[in-house]
């Protein structure tokens, strides 16, 4: 890839031959295009199957809370890397395993990432149709702060549905609680929780690692 330099001739746009024209960052940029392999296409080895399966298996896994995730990393998201594709990495590394009945492992999805700091021994129960969260007020340390709010996804992966609470729980408060309607009740959740925090200057939200509290 390379970055050309503005001048008064025209860069074109799309494919041309082997090139391909497009803007990133503002920037005119150049890249060619991969060299195709009609052997690898139409007849695959055993690992570009199964890696093939993989990105296909990830990729379904993370597409129903794209929303949810483009918040939480947002500090990193620009027009060529989503928060599916920041969240994609961990999941690629860590927690998938094609040799399981269910290739992938919840617990290493992380639904935002940022330098904030992240909940203190985090605790969840289910009571009822209730989700209780506690944690230690920590809000006295590093760059947090007492108004630091909550950001809490539930996830239910067989059913492609996913619950971002409007609800928010300060730092300070220490815990927090959320109702389930008759619907959602009846579910299981994947559970996580960070904290986000507003820079009034830049009008946007940094945020701390999400820890993942289990299924409930």
């Amino acid at each position: 890839m390379a970055t050309l330099s503005h001048s008064s001739v025209v860069i074109p746009k799309g494919s041309v031959g082997n090139l391909v024209f497009y803007e990133l960052n503002g920037k005119p940029v150049v890249r060619s295009k991969p060299a195709s392999n009609p052997k690898n296409k139409y007849n695959p080895s055993p690992l570009q199957l199964i890696q093939r399966e993989k990105l296909k298996t990830i990729n379904a896994f993370l597409k129903p809370i794209k929303e949810a995730l483009n918040f939480g990393y947002q500090e990193f998201v620009n027009d060529s890397k989503k928060g599916i594709h920041w969240a994609f990495a961990d999941i690629n590394t860590k927690g998938y395993n094609h040799t399981r009945e269910q290739k992938i492992d919840p617990s290493y999805l992380r639904v935002s990432k940022g330098n904030l700091l992240g909940p203190e021994n985090a605790k969840l129960t289910r009571n009822g149709n209730s989700l209780e969260f506690s944690w230690i007020d920590n809000s006295t340390e590093g760059k947090a702060q007492a108004t630091d709010e909550t950001f809490i996804v539930l996830y239910c992966p067989e059913e492609k549905k996913y619950i971002w609470p409007s609800v928010k729980f300060r730092r300070k408060t220490g815990m927090g609680a959320i109702e389930l309607d008759t619907q959602h009740s009846t579910l299981s959740w994947h559970v996580y929780l960070a904290f986000s925090q507003l820079n009034l200057r830049k009008k946007k939200y940094i945020l701390s690692d999400s820890v993942y509290l289990g299924r409930v």
